[in-house]
């Protein structure tokens, strides 16, 4: 049976602007190709069990080339596969998505297209420039700024476009001098405002405004380089009344969280401001067997209590009970334990309260006696962990496998992507688990590294983990509240200036 493929637009790369559908699409994707536009917050939602093929062309570098990828779509497409094709922005607006959706058509495969966030209209207005304004401007118009050699304008009707109240020009600063030429030659006064915008709704904006007779000069004083857009018209004009984005209090910072997406504490930096990245350094994937874990469930009452070691033990049991009829109330009457704060939140989102949230080496369980039982779930490095001081205090403990973990190169590959091309700014690790992962992934000359971020530790056990690994975190915070963090994370990260942000 054939597959389908999606072409999906990402939007322009704040995750936020990422569509519901489209997050759904790629929930269940087998394959996903993805272009260099798309966000590196996008790319992490992307599920550890889709099969990732970059497809990027940047300037005089194309990984592979249009019939390529074509091929590709068709063939993992009459595979069977759920192919989603992911490109920054819209498909449809200079993205070649209809070229795509032509030659599936000819070959009948099915596709779907999964409209996004145009960056011709999002990167303007995290800007701070809406593209239409009454009194200002009642027209717009969206231009390729490439369509054929660089140092050469699109060879479209300038005179005509030049008319519209807005233009706004795609991929426009690589070619920014015969496209200002252009206009300026089809009737647009050399006044004219004009702003460049770099990696537009990203920690990596930066906008340089100027005229079309001087634009160029402020690119180059500030070496503003692709990928970016030019917004050309009196709208620009507004940006100094109408800004926003930038003035949020982690604007321009990418924070780290060393697990899958999401956790707790993703969406309160978000909202701050901060572009927040998920890579866990391992990959979690289900065990051989579930018998010993639905075993165990079918006489829970009869353990001490159930310990939840991480947040992957809370979505496994609630797995295993949906999968046998079964829900929460199955655990009405037992004394729940969550061995990390992350585990105590996974247990609230199914109206679950954790009897008591400790640290998992170094605080005592609660009740239960010397020859209690206790079921300890969990990913099996933290599992054994607690396993230890369930020992160390007398106590036994039954531990089912929920899942197994691996390293893949991606993971690697991702991981040193983030700390050395465009490294982060902070890293944020909620428990001992995330310390002793990170660190192991790195090799040992390149664990420094780690030393120019800001390192928070959430809880006390975390900040001995991180000590005992040679890191002294800037932040410790014993406030399990994820709001709180992120407030304390932007005070530390301060506000960088207006002049440093473009």
């Amino acid at each position: 049976m054939t597959g389908t493929v999606y072409l999906v637009g990402a939007g322009p790369g704040d995750p936020g602007l990422l569509t519901l559908k489209a997050a759904r699409i790629l929930e269940s994707a087998d394959v996903v190709v993805y272009d260099y536009l798309v966000g590196d917050a996008i790319l992490d939602r992307i599920p550890a069990s889709a099969e990732r093929v970059y497809a990027g062309k940047e300037t005089g570098s194309h990984a592979m080339n249009q019939v390529a990828i074509n091929e590709l779509l068709e063939e993992r497409a009459r595979r069977g596969q759920t192919v989603v094709r992911l490109k920054g922005g819209d498909p449809f607006v200079f993205g070649r998505g209809g070229e795509e959706a032509e030659y599936l058509t000819e070959r009948g495969i099915p596709f779907e297209v999964v409209p996004g966030v145009t960056s011709a209209v999002g990167v303007p207005a995290y800007a701070g420039i809406p593209v239409t304004h009454r009194g200002v401007a009642a027209s717009l118009a969206v231009v390729t700024g490439r369509a054929g050699p660089v140092g050469e304008a699109p060879d479209i009707d300038w005179e005509r476009i030049s008319g519209a109240d807005t233009i706004v020009a795609l991929m426009g600063v690589a070619n920014q001098e015969p496209l200002v030429r252009a206009l300026v030659d089809g009737g647009r006064s050399p006044e004219t405002p004009v702003a460049a915008i770099r990696w537009g709704t990203t920690a990596q904006q930066r906008v340089v405004v100027g005229t079309l007779a001087t634009i160029g000069d402020r690119m180059r004083e500030v070496n503003l380089r692709p990928p970016a857009i030019l917004v050309v018209g009196d709208v620009v004009s507004l940006l100094p009344r109408v800004r926003w984005a930038e003035r949020r209090p982690l604007f321009g910072r990418r924070v780290l969280i060393p697990s899958s997406y999401p956790s707790a504490f993703t969406a309160p930096l978000e909202r701050l401001g901060a572009e927040v990245l998920h890579v866990a350094p391992v990959e979690l994937t289900p065990p051989p067997s579930w018998e010993l874990l639905d075993r165990t469930l079918r006489n829970v009452r009869s353990f001490a209590g159930v310990v939840f070691a991480d947040d992957a033990g809370v979505a496994a049991v609630i797995e295993r009970l949906t999968v046998h009829g079964q829900d929460a109330r199955t655990l009405a009457g037992c004394l729940l334990v969550a061995g990390s704060r992350e585990a105590a939140c996974a247990l609230r989102r199914f109206a679950l309260r954790a009897d008591a949230v400790v640290e998992d080496d170094s605080s005592d369980l609660p009740g239960g006696g010397s020859e209690a039982y206790w079921l300890v779930v969990g990913s099996p490095d933290v599992q054994q962990l607690i396993t230890s001081t369930l020992a160390h205090h007398g106590s036994r403990a039954v531990t089912p496998p929920i899942c197994t973990m691996t390293t893949t190169k991606w993971r690697a590959d991702r991981l040193r992507e983030v700390l050395t091309s465009r490294p982060v700014h902070a890293i944020v690790f909620v428990g001992p688990a995330e310390v002793r992962r990170l660190v192991g992934a790195l090799d040992v000359d390149e664990r420094p590294l780690l030393r120019s971020m800001v390192l928070a530790a959430v809880g006390e056990a975390t900040r001995v983990t991180l000590s005992q690994c040679g890191f002294e975190p800037a932040i410790t915070t014993i406030d399990p509240s994820p709001p709180a963090l992120a407030a304390t994370l932007a005070a530390a990260l301060g506000r960088s200036s207006d002049d440093e942000r473009g």
